[in-house]
C-alpha cells in the first residue's frame, strides 16, 4: 500500500476530519463528483437523468457501515427500503447495494439477516427477472464467509439477492464454482487493500485472476443458469478482453454488465453504451459521504486535486 493510499485511509477513517468537511457544506466538490445525492429523492432524480440521457443503469447504496447501534441499523434498512420503493415509483431497476455491516452483522448474525430479507423482499419481483436485486458488497475478510451464506440463504428463501466477489481473494473460485449454477447476479470486483495470506498480489496477477474468474462468469454452464455476470471494472484493458470472450462464447451484450462507480471514467460509461453494452454505477446517497468519497481518492491518485479542492476552499466557494 503506498503512502497516498495510506493517508487517504487516515483521513478517511478521522472522526474530527470527517465532522469538519461536513459542516462545511453539504455538498463540495468531492462529494458531488461521488455521491448521488444527500437523501433518496435526491438519488433517484440522478439514476433517472443517467437513465434517460445515457441509458446508464443505477444501484442505489446508502452511505453507512460497520455500525453496532440498533437505531442506525434501523435507520440503515429503512433507508434502503425507502430506496427500492422510490426507483419503483421511478420505474427503474429495483437496484440496491447493501454493506451487511451497516444493516446488523455487527451485531447478531440472525438480525442481520432479518433486515437483509426486509430489503430484499421491497424488490418485490421475483429471481431472475428483470435486473432487480438486493446486490451484496464484499466487505473484510472477518465477514466473507458470512456474506456468502446469507446470499445462498436469500436465495433459497426466493429473495432476489445478488453478491460482490473479489478477484483478489484466492477463495474466489470455489465461491463462483457453486454462484454461476443459481439464477443470481454476482458484480465481480478486483478488490482493494489485499490481505497477505488470504490474497493475490501485484497487479499483473490480480488481473489475471479477474479474468480467470471472468471466465467462469461466462461459461456455458453460467449461461444455461439464466446466471447474470456484472464486471466492476474502470480498467478498459481487461474490459476488452471480457468483451471478446463473450462473444466467443455466444453471450450477448445484453446478457451481462459493466458496473463502475458513480463519477469515475463518465467517458469511459458513455463509450461503452456507444457500443451496445449494458452500463451500471454504483450510485451512494446520503449524508455520511466522507469516508466513501476519500477512499475513491485513495483508489486513484489521479482524484487527488480533488481533495486539495476541498480542503483548501471556504464556505462561500460552494454557496
Amino acid at each position: 500500500m503506498s503512502m497516498f493510499q495510506r493517508t487517504a485511509i487516515a483521513l478517511a477513517r478521522s472522526p474530527g476530519v470527517g465532522r469538519a468537511m461536513r459542516a462545511m457544506a453539504a455538498r463540495t466538490p468531492l462529494a458531488a463528483r461521488f455521491v448521488g445525492g444527500a437523501d433518496v429523492d435526491a438519488a433517484v432524480r440522478t439514476a433517472v437523468r443517467l437513465r434517460e440521457a445515457h441509458g446508464i443503469r443505477a444501484s442505489l447504496f446508502y452511505l453507512g457501515e460497520y455500525v453496532d447501534d440498533p437505531e442506525a441499523i434501523e435507520h440503515n434498512v429503512a433507508q434502503a427500503v425507502g430506496a427500492c420503493q422510490a426507483l419503483d415509483l421511478a420505474g427503474l431497476d429495483v437496484h440496491v447495494s447493501v454493506d451487511p455491516t451497516a444493516i446488523g452483522y455487527m451485531r447478531d448474525d440472525a438480525l442481520g439477516q432479518a433486515n437483509a430479507r426486509r430489503i430484499g423482499l421491497a424488490v418485490r419481483r421475483p429471481v431472475g427477472l428483470g435486473r432487480d436485486w438486493m446486490v451484496l458488497d464484499m466487505e473484510d475478510s472477518s465477514i466473507c464467509d458470512r456474506t456468502c451464506a446469507l446470499h445462498r440463504e436469500l436465495l433459497q428463501a426466493g429473495v432476489p439477492a445478488g453478491l460482490t466477489l473479489q478477484a483478489q481473494r484466492r477463495r474466489t473460485p470455489e465461491d463462483l464454482a457453486w454462484a454461476i449454477r443459481q439464477r443470481t447476479s454476482l458484480r465481480l470486483v478486483k478488490g482493494a487493500f489485499p490481505e497477505r495470506a488470504l490474497d493475490h498480489h501485484g497487479r499483473a496477477r490480480i488481473d489475471q485472476a479477474y479474468l480467470d474468474a471472468a471466465s467462469i462468469m461466462l461459461s456455458r454452464e453460467a449461461l444455461q443458469s439464466g446466471f447474470q455476470p456484472v464486471f466492476g471494472t474502470h480498467d478498459d484493458r481487461l474490459a476488452g478482453v471480457i468483451m471478446e470472450m463473450a462473444r466467443e462464447r455466444g453471450w450477448p451484450p445484453q446478457a451481462f454488465e459493466f458496473e463502475m462507480l458513480y463519477g469515475v471514467r463518465p467517458d469511459w460509461q458513455l463509450a461503452l453504451r456507444r457500443l451496445g453494452y449494458n452500463v451500471r454505477v454504483y450510485l451512494p446517497f446520503g449524508g455520511d459521504w466522507w469516508p466513501y468519497a476519500v477512499r475513491r481518492v485513495g483508489e486513484n491518485p489521479r482524484n487527488a486535486w480533488l481533495l486539495a479542492r476541498t480542503l483548501t476552499s471556504d464556505q462561500s466557494y460552494f454557496g
